[in-house]
């Protein structure tokens, strides 16, 4: 599933491609993702200007000029592209920016579940192979009071996420580390991925308990958290299975993983000779260094 960096990902290169282009036509060509798509998006955005994009959480939010803003969520397999017949004949040497070139669309497949079209001829189309995806529109001036976004906990890249906050947060809980940091509620993004290779990083095991951290463990991986999901924003996300950007392209922050996916190799700290295990933990595998994750 696309945790922040690669939402993140998405929404610079949308930025750069579609705000302050008019929508012409909005075509939905299923009633439901994961769940029913709101039938009226058509009437509400059909000649909207996109204003401006970004993240929240896991959360992709396109935001019009007509007090809506469409709410998107990639689910496992969603993709974002983006399509323009006035740029299919750029050189090879044009097309290596990461999420920047454009594709002709010649048609569309039967994964591909919404078209935006746009008044310069390019066009947007969300595809989706499993269909966990998920749409939703909202009052730009509600946004803040929508279910899906309400309850999320701090960016934990912006100044609202600190070591005190999260301890404030968990350190009374009597809850694996791991399981908390994946709580949206908790701290918004975080996803298996990034919670492995940050805990890592900061040396501190995925079944420590948040009641048996200290004040140095907090420190230790909110700094983690921050290097580790800045890292793999620059690096386009992670391309595991699914996840392209808007021009199509692989992200490539799985080269540099030290845990995750890594089971029976070495750590690769320096100095450590131990060995990467993976473990169910809460249903999902945990990659970790038993020897310098304590």
């Amino acid at each position: 599933m696309p945790e922040l960096p690669e939402v993140e990902t998405v929404s610079r290169g949308l930025r750069i491609k579609i705000v302050g282009k008019k929508i012409s036509s909005y075509q939905q060509f299923r009633k439901d993702l994961r769940w029913l798509i709101p039938p009226n998006i058509k009437e509400k955005i059909e000649g909207a200007i996109v204003l401006s994009i970004y993240r929240k959480g896991k959360f992709l939010l396109i935001n019009f000029n007509v007090n809506y803003t469409l709410i998107i969520h990639l689910g496992m397999s969603g993709r974002l592209l983006v399509y323009d017949n006035s740029h299919s004949k750029k050189s090879s040497s044009q097309e290596i920016e990461m999420g920047v070139f454009h594709h002709t669309l010649l048609k569309l497949g039967k994964h591909d579940h919404v078209k935006i079209d746009f008044d310069d001829g390019s066009q947007l189309v969300f595809n989706d192979v499993r269909r966990f995806g998920a749409i939703d529109l909202s009052r730009t001036d509600r946004i803040e009071n929508h279910k899906w976004l309400s309850k999320l906990g701090p960016e934990p890249l912006s100044n609202h996420f600190s070591s005190p906050i999260l301890k404030d947060k968990i350190e009374q809980k009597k809850r694996f580390i791991k399981a908390a940091i994946l709580d949206q509620n908790i701290v918004a993004g975080i996803g298996n991925i990034y919670a492995c290779e940050a805990l890592w990083e900061a040396k501190i095991s995925p079944y420590k308990m948040c009641n048996n951290m200290n004040e140095q463990n907090f420190d230790d991986l909110v700094d983690a958290l921050k290097i580790v999901l800045t890292k793999a924003i620059n690096a386009g996300g992670s391309s595991l299975k699914d996840f392209k950007d808007t021009g199509g392209e692989l992200g490539y922050f799985q080269n540099l993983f030290n845990v995750y996916s890594r089971e029976n190799s070495y750590c690769k700290r320096k100095y450590c000779e131990g060995v990467v295990i993976r473990k169910k933990q809460s249903g999902r595998s945990t990659f970790f260094c038993s020897i310098c994750q304590l």
